[in-house]
């Protein structure tokens, strides 16, 4: 039998007499495709959706995109899964600039006025068809639950329905209610984290030079409310260039003070044990590197070493380190430049707390003194270990406790903690 396979145009050799291609190409090109994914897994999915879709116990509903929000938010952005972003960013900053000066609206009727207006805005045919698209995809993913994909099948068959609703208007589709709470979260942590950084370097500069209106947003800023400063720092490009450039002259000047030998340390005894305990791995990476590494490869473990420094300086050490810096930039006792040195340091650190504090780590020419001479000797005995290990650190947690600094004893009870998993080798022992 001659098994090679005929030209389209040949006759086909069942003997029809027709040629080839409208004769039996289709089914032999079809038996000689691979088999397709199984679709009852799917469909069952999709069963299951729509008996949530139909129960009158609202709940189930509820609970559904509850858990198509969360999924969403562990996915990312990814495409199909969020409105346009950079439209999406103009849309809200514009809105809520607008809503912030309608006072007598309360903040549920202001948030809601912005769901439906972004909605209205994005939530086309277009957009719901993707949406749609992008949630089916999303289904076959490995590893999923099957409530997971019940709720994923939920809100894929939302997004679909507006082809059934005529003129269903984008805020009667609670899936869209979902993308929008999901994005806005997002959009309002990127907000918060650089409404933070800008009032921090606000504070550095000399406020008679404000306009009123830079004074007037500045002090809605101190009030809670970093929005407006946000917004004008944003649209005035001098002052974001003189924002920049002053921050850049106040690293510096603070870095040169860390550099100088009358200096005294910026960390307490306990967040300097706590910085080198848990940036020993990293830095010790780094310095290990042979002079001729790859610039991919110290790029890379550059990139370690600022993680675990962003990772170290949680909340509560940073509300510390700061506190303690405003403090002593307010301290009667102290001359006029150290009190200008501190409040450098102070804003320079909430600014740029990964680098300041890297810079002061390993830069700093005086460590952290004991508050008594028997916490120096404590101290003292630790640096002279050539290896930490949590029952090392325990008499110096004691003595802590001991001095009534609750505070201090708790950091260093993360050490130890962090030492069961990360013994510090200090030096090796010489025979």
């Amino acid at each position: 039998m001659n098994s090679k396979k005929p030209g389209r145009n040949d006759p086909c050799p069942c003997g029809s007499g027709k040629k080839y291609k409208v004769c039996h190409a289709a089914e032999d090109r079809a038996r000689a495709a691979p088999p397709a994914a199984p679709a009852s897994s799917a469909r069952a999915d999709l069963e299951a959706a729509m008996e949530v879709l139909g129960d009158p116990d609202v709940s189930r509903l509820s609970g559904a995109l509850e858990r198509l929000s969360d999924l969403m938010t562990d996915w990312g952005p990814a495409s199909g899964l969020r409105f346009d972003v950079k439209g999406f960013s103009e849309h809200v900053g514009k809105e809520l600039a607008r809503l912030s000066e309608t006072t007598e609206q309360d903040a549920a009727s202001a948030r809601r006025e912005l769901l439906v207006g972004t909605v209205r805005e994005f939530g086309t045919p277009a957009f719901l068809a993707s949406l749609g698209a992008a949630l089916m995809a999303k289904m076959s993913t490995p590893g999923l639950s099957a409530e997971d994909r019940r709720a994923i099948g939920v809100g894929a068959l939302l997004a679909s329905a507006f082809k059934r609703m005529g003129k269903a208007r984008p805020e009667d589709i609670p899936v869209l209610d979902v993308v929008f709470d999901v994005q806005f979260r997002e959009w309002s942590a990127r907000h918060k984290e650089l409404s933070q950084k800008y009032e921090a370097l606000v504070k550095g500069l000399e406020e008679e030079a404000f306009s009123d209106e830079a004074k007037a947003a500045l002090q809605q800023a101190r009030g809670g409310d970093v929005g407006a400063l946000l917004k004008y720092v944003q649209e005035d490009p001098e002052l974001v260039e003189r924002i920049a450039r002053e921050a850049k002259e106040r690293a510096v000047r603070v870095e040169s003070w860390l550099r100088s030998a009358t200096s005294p340390a910026v960390f307490s005894p306990e967040e300097e044990l706590w910085l080198t305990c848990a940036l020993w791995e990293p830095m010790q990476a780094l310095k290990s590197l042979p002079t001729g590494a790859e610039p991919s490869v110290r790029r890379d473990a550059v990139t370690a070493l600022m993680r675990a420094v962003k990772s170290a300086l949680d909340e509560s050490f940073l509300s510390g380190l700061l506190g303690r810096l405003r403090e002593k930039a307010k301290d009667p006792g102290a001359d006029d430049a150290a009190r200008a040195a501190y409040m450098d340091a102070a804003i320079a650190f909430e600014a740029e707390p990964a680098r300041m504090s890297l810079a002061a780590l390993l830069t700093a020419r005086k460590e952290a003194e004991g508050r008594s001479p028997e916490e120096m000797v404590a101290l003292a005995d630790l640096k002279a270990l050539t290896a930490w290990t949590p029952e090392a650190f325990e008499p110096y947690r004691e003595l802590l406790v001991s001095m009534g600094l609750p505070s201090a004893a708790a950091l260093i009870e993360r050490c130890q903690a962090w030492l069961k998993d990360h013994p510090v080798t200090l030096r090796t022992e010489q025979v």
